[in-house]
């Protein structure tokens, strides 16, 4: 798995979805050759806050 394959147009379902799929993207990423490691941890942690904004219960409030 890449970093693309954690894809903010895919709905995940559960937090055990999000939790497998970014242990995945880390695995692919640590996997990685050391140059490319820092841009696949930055577009995860993208990714993982675009995740986290969405599914945040205060921003709906208000």
């Amino acid at each position: 798995m890449s970093t693309g394959d954690l894809d903010t147009e895919d709905v995940v379902e559960t937090p055990a979805d999000l939790a497998a799929a970014a242990a995945d993207a880390l695995s692919s990423i640590e996997a990685s050759p050391l140059e490319e490691r820092a841009a696949g941890f930055d577009a995860l942690a993208e990714q993982l806050r675009r995740e986290l904004e969405r599914s945040d219960p205060a921003r709906s409030a208000g």
